[in-house]
């Protein structure tokens, strides 16, 4: 009997060599998680998979789930700034929790990721967070996707064949989700305001939105303002070196409103030692481990941080960046007397020490 293998692609990339490839010895049964990408490239990707020889191609719709759980998460943890976008680091939990629970309904004996952008170790180690008996199969470089475009409502990742030289440049016509500046001097500013109830974004302007809408809205306003652009060298847990393209105009927008409105809720030995969390949350997903015992620990400790983190955040959108006009929050930790007080010796230092300690319990106390 031939084993039988489930095989996760990404919508935007061509599957047929790959599938093909394991189609030779497995009874191939093709995953494809939607998290926002186009929806022609989807189905587009299912019919290929099932020419190239799938006996079946499911489509799994995890847009809210996506942006409920994730988006949230990582918005929280203030990840996917400049310097680490976390395309394609993002959707890998997801995408894995799918691709095992459906080797477990199907009775697969191993499973498999097509990807323009492969990383077989962070790939191994998610899997093994959700099955560690479960095996992974690699794939061949000869049938990894070549090119192509893998959007989510997280963002997208470039992979040109030309990218894979550092020097080069990035062709104009490579980005899809952020204008190029350039090319519109005259383009006026954009000004939006993002409310966040515990740290999630919950309106625009006003508005309310699920989440899901709210990123989509803005992913398209700061993206006619060429917001979001990364162009950078990233160290891969097997020590090679790789160029990631990617653009998140909507994410980097949300989490430069959300990480400024903590400045002005949260105390300053919090916001110190959050800092450093932040960075280990985002190199955790980066590496594949979203189902480690410290990414649940760090999420306890981020929880606890956001129970003051609402409030509105003015953006103005131009010239590919988001920068922040304006922030209030009924939990403020702002003292409008004491910042205009002018400093003077009448005030011992343990008193003024003691300051923000005071201005935190007396907000805790009225919440």
């Amino acid at each position: 009997m031939t084993d039988r293998i489930v095989v996760a692609c990404s919508a935007g990339v061509d599957p047929a060599a790959a599938v093909e490839h394991f189609a030779v010895d497995h009874e191939v049964l093709a995953l494809v998680v939607d998290l926002g990408g186009r929806s022609r490239e989807v189905d587009a990707v299912r019919d290929r998979m099932r020419a190239a020889g799938a006996v079946d191609a499911v489509v799994v719709d995890a847009k809210t789930e996506y942006a409920d759980r994730y988006v949230v998460a990582a918005v929280r943890a203030n990840a996917g700034g400049p310097g680490r976008p976390l395309v394609p680091a993002l959707r890998l939990p997801i995408v894995v929790d799918h691709l095992v629970r459906t080797a477990r309904q199907l009775g697969a004996v191993a499973v498999a990721h097509l990807t323009s952008a492969p990383d077989e170790v962070a790939l191994t180690t998610t899997i093994a967070g959700h099955d560690p008996d479960l095996r992974v199969l690699p794939v061949p470089t000869a049938v990894v996707p070549a090119g192509g475009t893998e959007h989510d409502v997280w963002g997208r990742v470039v992979t040109e064949p030309d990218l894979e030289d550092p020097w080069a440049a990035v062709d104009r016509a490579d980005w899809a989700r952020t204008a190029e500046v350039s090319a519109q001097p005259d383009t006026e500013p954009d000004e939006v305001t993002v409310t966040f109830e515990h740290g999630v974004p919950v309106a625009l302007d006003g508005q309310r939105f699920p989440v899901l809408r709210l990123l989509r809205e803005l992913d398209a306003l700061a993206g006619r303002h060429g917001v979001g652009r990364h162009d950078l060298v990233v160290d891969l847990l097997d020590g090679r070196k790789a160029r990631r393209v990617a653009e998140t105009p909507g994410a980097t927008a949300l989490v430069a409103a959300h990480q400024d409105l903590e400045r002005i809720t949260l105390e300053r030995e919090v916001l110190r030692c959050k800092q450093g969390v932040d960075r280990e949350w985002a190199e955790l997903v980066d590496e594949g481990r979203w189902a480690s015992g410290l990414r649940r620990a760090l999420d306890a400790f981020i929880e606890e941080t956001q129970r003051h983190v609402s409030g509105d955040v003015r953006l103005r959108l131009h010239g590919g960046v988001a920068s922040v006009t304006g922030r209030r929050s009924e939990q403020s930790l702002f003292d409008f007397e004491l910042a205009g007080a002018p400093a003077t010796g009448s005030v011992s230092f343990a008193s003024a020490r003691a300051r923000p300690t005071r201005t935190a319990t007396r907000r805790d106390r009225a919440n």
